[in-house]
């Protein structure tokens, strides 16, 4: 009796256990016969529009005229009238040096030009007489009053030529003065009194270094991408870190028009008065600059362009297939990239791109909101 109860108690255990390993198979299969979905890519249209934009650059100060001054002539530095700080205006004496040859060229210079001037007294005289004798026949042979007067052109010439040394010689003794040949300060003493100069020098060294810093040259360097949309007096705004809190106004006066190859950049300038010097050369400013292009403009999401070793690009999808169309960037937003290339407006692009979509490949697309303007 027992073996019977026990036998039923394992076929009943058996049964319960068949259906449930039966189940299991089922479970697995059905991952694998569900059907897999394809992935949808966002597309948005690409924008065309005439945006304007404020472009910060950074730009440096420098005077406006800045000069080292040399001595013109050897001589020693006699005496030096001004320092570093000092303001001078145009033709003012900065030093005086001396060269006692150079007092002795202009004597002799002088002395050479009164025996010239005594000869040719003397050949006028000599000319004249020999002239009025020669209106007797026969008292003067016509070849003497010929001789006569040719020395008298000598001498005038003669004449002429010592002048021009008395002019050069005192022009030399000039030099021997230095002056300012504009307004501004001085920046650097570089010599003392009692220092020889002159170009006979080695290495000559200036004596003084003067700045105009009553104007300021603001240069920046503008990108190529926004070179073309600056003009002449266009206002500028800029800060400066010495002043914070303040802005200073102004307006871009000259361009160069040339992009440095090295840095693919324009150099314009900003003239600043700055008649209280409360602006130096050699400070730097953060320069707002409007931009604007002259016609409309594409403009995508940051997220739509693809920058890789082969360059930038954005895809495009065109009968449900992808293509790459290489670009140029420019102007920003918050969200948006201005892009130039061979694109249209409205012309559908994925919006969010990367270099793991390939090149005319498949995809299924869903449309996305139109680009917004941040």
């Amino acid at each position: 009796m027992k073996k019977l109860l026990y036998r039923i108690a394992l076929l009943g255990s058996t049964a319960l256990l068949i259906p449930a390993c039966s189940s299991s198979p089922s479970e697995k299969k059905a991952p694998e016969t569900a059907e897999v979905q394809e992935a949808a890519y966002e597309t948005v249209p690409v924008v065309a529009e005439q945006r304007s934009k404020q472009l910060q650059l950074p730009g440096e100060f420098l005077s406006h005229y800045d000069v080292a001054l040399y001595a013109k002539v050897n001589g020693f530095i006699k005496t030096l009238r001004v320092d570093v700080g000092d303001r001078v205006r145009r033709g003012q004496i900065l030093a005086v040096m001396e060269a006692p040859e150079l007092e002795a060229d202009v004597n002799r210079a002088t002395a050479d030009l009164q025996a010239a001037k005594g000869q040719l007294s003397l050949s006028k005289i000599t000319y004249r007489r020999l002239v009025q004798a020669g209106q007797t026949a026969g008292a003067v042979a016509p070849q003497e009053i010929d001789l006569a007067h040719g020395k008298l052109l000598s001498d005038s010439a003669a004449l002429m030529g010592k002048v021009q040394m008395v002019t050069a010689a005192r022009q030399m003794k000039q030099y021997l003065v230095l002056t300012a040949p504009f307004d501004g300060v001085v920046t650097e003493r570089l010599l003392s009194p009692g220092a020889f100069v002159g170009p006979s020098q080695k290495d000559p060294q200036p004596v003084l270094k003067l700045k105009e810093v009553e104007r300021l040259r603001l240069q920046v360097t503008v990108p190529e991408v926004y070179a073309s949309q600056l003009r002449q007096h266009t206002p500028v705004t800029f800060t400066v870190g010495a002043f914070p809190g303040q802005t200073f106004r102004g307006q871009v006066d000259r361009i160069s028009y040339n992009v440095e190859r090295s840095v693919r950049a324009e150099l314009i300038e900003v003239e600043v008065k700055n008649p209280a010097l409360k602006l130096m050369p050699g400070m730097y400013a953060n320069v707002d600059f409007p931009v604007q292009r002259q016609q409309k403009s594409l403009y995508v999401p940051k997220t739509a362009v693809v920058t890789s070793m082969e360059g930038s690009y954005v895809i495009t999808v065109q009968g449900g297939k992808t293509h790459f169309v290489p670009v140029q960037m420019g102007n920003e937003t918050d969200q948006t990239v201005e892009v130039i290339g061979k694109l249209k407006p409205q012309e559908p692009i994925l919006a969010k791109a990367s270099d793991d979509i390939r090149d005319n490949t498949s995809v299924k697309t869903v449309s996305g909101p139109i680009v917004a303007r941040k």
